[in-house]
């Protein structure tokens, strides 16, 4: 049988006024405290025994005391309240300071380039704040997920979301493992794909991720094929790297391992772009000081070359 744990109306009523009394052993003392009236005091004690059902002080012109009752009473209330107490402070600490949990969802794609630049100096800079990166290519229900916000591109967001742009507008380029262009040859157009191997990405719907071009002002896709389907980034790579297949990738993602000679770009004129990286949230959600720290320090402290 579920437990009902629902709590009636007003049962924490006066609870503060009869810790009080019994911390003072004093009527008017306590209502000094509370900033109140002695009667006041004294008719929300009475309201408070009515609902217990048993008187909870023992009242002489010269002192209080706290009958049986009284005594089991506080026993149990004094460190459920302290604990009320401390319930509140903390939310209030967490509303008022950067501080917490800070959960965020975002692509996998977007977690090399978006956290390495700046995630040791956040950590630094924020210490009362832990970070949780959860990397999801499917496009999260935040509020079910517990999550802060969800990082993802400008086109794939509802219209209701609170949207924070974080970098600019990025290019998806394709790119090869020199070895791979040695053995197979570099495409001179998009449409030489089909005679090309090619690591195809599955997205988190099923769907086998498009091969988008631009030419002139319109854009196209190539229906690529190969032997290798993947749905993680890193694996992609991993394919990519070893000369098995060429691979579609955002470009600030390849910019290291081209400037390194791991990787090659091909076909860079015909290039679709994307809006970028926005970070987004509800738009009922309040926005607490953690997650503002996090806007503000990821906007003031990517590389230029991400933020446009």
């Amino acid at each position: 049988m579920k437990q009902d744990l629902t709590i009636p109306q007003g049962a924490l009523d006066g609870i503060e006024a009869f810790l009080r009394v019994a911390e003072r052993r004093s009527f008017s003392a306590a209502a000094a405290d509370l900033g109140v009236s002695p009667s006041a005091i004294s008719q929300t004690v009475k309201a408070l025994e009515a609902r217990v059902g048993a008187p909870l002080f023992m009242r002489t012109t010269r002192s209080v005391g706290l009958t049986q009752a009284g005594e089991m009473f506080l026993e149990r209330a004094a460190p459920a309240y302290s604990g009320l107490a401390d319930a509140y402070e903390a939310a209030r600490n967490l509303g008022n300071r950067p501080a917490g949990r800070l959960r965020i969802n975002l692509m996998r794609g977007a977690v090399q380039p978006l956290f390495e630049p700046i995630i040791a100096g956040f950590c630094e800079t924020y210490p009362e704040i832990e970070l949780e990166i959860y990397a999801d290519d499917a496009l999260a229900d935040l509020s079910a997920g517990g999550f802060d916000a969800g990082v993802r591109m400008g086109e794939a967001l509802d219209a209701d979301m609170i949207a924070v742009r974080l970098t600019g507008s990025f290019r998806f380029v394709v790119a090869a493992a020199p070895a791979y262009l040695d053995k197979y040859g570099r495409p001179e157009t998009p449409e030489d794909l089909r005679d090309h191997r090619c690591v195809r990405f599955r997205l988190a719907s099923g769907a086998l991720m498009p091969w988008t071009f631009e030419r002139g002002n319109r854009d196209f896709d190539v229906a690529v094929t190969g032997p290798i389907i993947v749905n993680d980034w890193i694996a992609a790579l991993v394919a990519m790297r070893a000369g098995v297949a060429m691979g579609m990738m955002a470009e600030p993602m390849a910019t290291a391992m081209v400037e390194s000679g791991a990787l090659e770009l091909v076909l860079t004129d015909h290039a679709a772009s994307t809006s970028g990286l926005f970070l987004y949230y509800p738009g009922r959600k309040q926005v607490m000081p953690k997650l503002r720290a996090f806007i503000d320090y990821v906007r003031d402290n990517l590389p230029d070359d991400l933020t446009g």
